[in-house]
């Protein structure tokens, strides 16, 4: 195939393969788009077979009679011609009917003798012209994509069911779906928060519903993994309320205003619109409440500065009094002592500062303009003598504090550190939400340096990625700020065992530098081409894959990652379990009114649902 350069065609395979089969109606009923297939390849030896892999993009019938059709064909013969087809397809007529399909390698060669267990290298092989393409089946299907998951993980996989609980896959592979037996798909948790996962898709397709469901996964069955949700639209204490509902898994709600009964909470989280009326949310709600799970951002009337805030002024003013030599020696003098303070207290840039420190910076900033014979008349002498009234903003934001309850930026810092495993702040107003953001991702990188810390793992989500990570190039004020602090996190984090999640639907308005920090990304309909584009080029996606996207129903993904999954960075098409199921047991087991069944792919549990 030819390769395409320009940067709007998104990226192509270099090779493209075409498949001939022989048609037979059930055939045509069995192959799916998203299959393998293996191919004899050149490199392969009598002792040792070796297999080209490839995905099935396309399928398409073919009927000779069709096929030699013309336009300019007298009319009556080809509407004969057109008639008689129609009863060929349910024969099996190899001499007029022919299937193609067009393959596209995933580099990777497939070892196997039949004998031992099947190996894959990475690379590609050119596979032997006319050779017969051999599709692999289920269970080739599932050691591919899982074995080495599933040694992780520690569980044997031998049975598949969606519920949460009691099996740790987040959805089933698509394909043989005419069967009753699903192939479950598994991801390495630890992996996919180390090192960043995104999900992509337009409105509609299940984004909040299938992040919810990894979450749910990821704190039942990855005991080291704790999570904070930067919640803008408040979805997340509904979909996973039986999590906040667990009064085993410790876990808050922070809210932008304090709430004093359940009622008022109900009404602060939004709810699918089949829920809206639903008196069993509010019974579930209730308990959650009754647990003391629900807090509320304190964000204080009087700014309190941190050390970060304190060494910005003084290099500002050490930048315009550059041309008077005594007054930069004063400056360095009192940014000196402010470096050995948070030194010998353990601090970082971005904790508040407090009353001790406002008395001893004080009186090094007196000291320092006395020795240096700063100007009384000067902004650095006024700056310097004045660091008292500091104590007025600290002694109203304790007051506050004391007075209202919630919790304020170190709070929470705390209550993630040391106690909470699910923390979902939900608060609508952008700028607060973006405030939080930056000094929480900026305090807890500063510690884990410092520390050297990796575990436990934080996996931070910023769901509508957009308002967190925008375009550099088209932002500023807080959201460049924002942006930047974000994309620091997902470069360093990984080294400290902090981890990011993105997840929008206009992959196009987002910081490319921070898109390219992840390493497993979930890809549903994405209509605009630009976006499908961005994904092509960004995680080297082939387009012809991506253009299967755009058939997906809701809660259809294509999975692909570069260290998460069985297979580096091979294109996945999967059926993602419902998170409403786990929410439906929930509401039927703690509302007390199991009155109606569902089944779930052989299972039936108990919903309350009238």
């Amino acid at each position: 195939m030819p390769i395409a350069t320009h940067e709007l065609t998104g990226t192509s395979s270099r090779y493209d393969c075409r498949i001939k089969v022989e048609y037979h109606k059930d055939i045509m009923g069995m192959i799916e788009e998203g299959m393998l297939v293996a191919v004899r390849n050149f490199k392969s030896r009598e002792n040792q077979p070796r297999y080209s892999l490839m995905v099935i993009s396309r399928i398409w019938p073919e009927h000779y009679g069709l096929k030699g059709l013309s336009e300019n064909s007298y009319y009556p013969m080809q509407f004969e011609i057109i008639q008689q087809s129609v009863n060929d397809w349910e024969t099996s007529d190899k001499s007029t009917m022919m299937v193609q399909i067009s393959a596209l390698p995933i580099n990777y060669d497939l070892m196997t003798d039949g004998v031992n267990e099947p190996k894959y290298e990475k690379g590609f092989s050119y596979p032997v012209i006319a050779a017969e393409a051999n599709i692999l089946n289920k269970s080739m299907i599932g050691h591919m994509y899982n074995q080495r998951i599933l040694s992780k993980l520690g569980y044997s996989g031998k049975t598949t069911t969606s519920d949460a609980y009691r099996d740790p896959r987040i959805g089933t592979i698509q394909m043989f779906e005419s069967t009753e037996d699903r192939i479950p798909i598994y991801v390495d948790f630890e992996s996919m928060v180390r090192y960043h996962f995104g999900i992509f898709a337009f409105t509609g397709a299940g984004k909040s519903n299938l992040l919810a469901n990894v979450l749910r996964r990821l704190l039942i069955h990855a005991p080291d993994v704790k999570v904070v949700v930067f919640d803008i639209s408040s979805e997340y204490p509904f979909l996973l309320m039986d999590l906040f509902a667990d009064e085993k898994l410790p876990s808050k709600i922070i809210l932008e205003n304090p709430v004093v009964n359940p009622e008022q909470f109900y009404v602060n989280v939004v709810k699918p619109r089949e829920y809206e009326e639903d008196d069993r949310v509010r019974q579930v709600f209730k308990r959650i409440f009754d647990q003391k799970k629900i807090t509320y951002y304190l964000k204080p009337e009087s700014k309190i500065p941190s050390f970060g805030d304190i060494l910005e002024e003084l290099g500002k003013m050490r930048g315009d009094n550059l041309e008077r030599p005594h007054y930069v020696n004063a400056i360095d003098r009192i940014r000196q002592f402010v470096s050995d303070y948070k030194s010998e207290h353990d601090l970082t840039d971005s904790m508040p500062i407090d009353e001790g420190f406002i008395g001893l910076l004080d009186g090094g900033g007196r000291e320092a303009v006395a020795e240096f014979g700063v100007s009384e008349k000067s902004g650095v002498y006024a700056w310097a003598t004045s660091r008292m009234g500091l104590l007025d903003n600290l002694k109203r934001a304790e007051k506050q504090k004391r007075a209202t309850g919630g919790l304020d930026i170190e709070g929470i810092r705390q209550l993630v550190e040391k106690g909470s495993r699910l923390t979902c702040i939900s608060i609508s107003d952008p700028v607060t939400i973006k405030e939080l953001v930056i000094h929480l991702a900026r305090e807890f990188l500063q510690r884990r340096k410092r520390s050297f810390k990796v575990k436990p793992y934080v996996l931070f989500v910023f769901d509508e990625a957009q308002e967190f990570v925008p375009d550099l190039s088209g932002s500023g004020g807080i959201d460049k700020d924002c942006s930047r602090v974000v994309e620091t996190l997902l470069r360093q984090g990984r080294k400290y065992g902090l981890g990011g999640c993105l997840a929008t639907q206009r992959i196009a308005y987002l910081n490319t530098n921070a898109l390219q920090q992840l390493h497993t990304y979930f890809v549903g309909t994405l209509p605009r081409p630009y976006d499908r584009t961005v994904v092509s080029d960004t995680f080297t996606i082939d387009k012809q894959i991506l253009e299967k996207t755009l058939e997906f129903a809701p809660g259809e993904w294509l999975l692909s990652s570069f260290i998460a999954t069985g297979m580096e960075n091979v294109p996945i098409f999967i059926h993602a379990d419902n998170a409403e199921l786990e929410v439906e047991k929930t509401l039927a087991r703690l509302s007390g009114n199991p009155e109606k069944l569902v089944k779930d792919e052989g299972q039936v549990t108990l919903s309350a649902r009238g």
